[in-house]
């Protein structure tokens, strides 16, 4: 499974010039045209500052632009360029990547299941390496 998703990553960096994750993004934000960082963070299931530092890399590359409300000068809304877009048209799918990409199609009793059985080895896994299981890989 991890070699899967390495090569998917590395297709999506030569096709696209990006990293899987910011294609990701960038994906999002095509679906979902004026969210904020916060709401990108949220469908992505990342820290605020990981979402924001993804979206000033795809700024940088002109993939993507912020555009303040009128409204409410605080608020900032992203937009995919029409630079963003037509890369999005040519890059590998999926772009949310494999992992994201298959727990997205199964069922819910499925998700529900596969939910129980990480909980039991997560919970192994602890018993093991209480100092170490679960800090990098899994998250709660």
């Amino acid at each position: 499974m991890v070699g899967s998703a390495r090569q998917h990553d590395a297709r999506v960096r030569r096709a696209a010039g990006i990293s899987g994750s910011q294609l990701w993004a960038l994906d999002e934000v095509a679906h979902a045209e004026g969210i904020t960082v916060n709401e990108l963070a949220a469908r992505l299931a990342l820290h605020q500052t990981t979402a924001s530092n993804l979206v000033n890399a795809l700024v940088a590359r002109r993939l993507m632009r912020r555009a303040r409300d009128r409204a409410d000068q605080r608020i900032v809304h992203l937009h995919v360029t029409a630079e963003g877009t037509r890369l999005l048209a040519r890059a590998p799918q999926p772009c949310s990547g494999l992992l994201v990409d298959a727990l997205r199609r199964l069922a819910a009793r499925d998700l529900d299941k596969l939910s129980r059985s990480l909980a039991l080895l997560l919970g192994e896994m602890r018993q093991a390496a209480p100092a170490a299981a679960g800090e990098f890989f899994i998250a709660e």
